[in-house]
């Protein structure tokens, strides 16, 4: 079963996620709040995904985790990657779009999203 590891403050949505398919055959959720310990969350789970949350404000923005992906993209090119963004701010919107464009991240969600359109995502991904 892959090991996705969720990186994200929104805790409620990481919560929900991990309840809806903590039986699932299909997939293995690891939440990581602390967006430092990154890499060594993919590594040491041998994970097949990461879905990292853009903050709206705080350290964690777009321009933080385009950087995070980049790393993770030279560090551990296997493990696809998922970005949460606000759909609100145009200039995030087209920072991800451009990202997936350019072989970035894998893919990416707006905030907004279902809970079961997370699950297909992840489990599809």
């Amino acid at each position: 079963m892959p090991n996705v590891v969720l990186i994200m403050q929104r805790k409620a949505i990481a919560e929900a996620l991990m309840i809806k398919l903590r039986d699932s055959p299909h997939i293995n959720l690891i939440y990581e709040p602390d967006y430092n310990d990154v890499l060594i969350a993919i590594s040491s789970n041998n994970t097949k995904a990461a879905l990292i949350e853009a903050t709206e404000s705080g350290p964690y923005n777009m321009n933080y985790c385009l950087q995070v992906c980049e790393n993770l993209r030279e560090q551990r090119p296997e493990c696809k990657l998922l970005l949460m963004c606000p759909e609100q701010d145009e200039k995030s919107v087209k920072q991800v779009v451009d990202a997936k464009a350019e072989n970035k991240i894998d893919d990416f969600v707006f905030y907004d999203v279902t809970i079961d359109y997370l699950e297909s995502k992840l489990i599809s991904i």
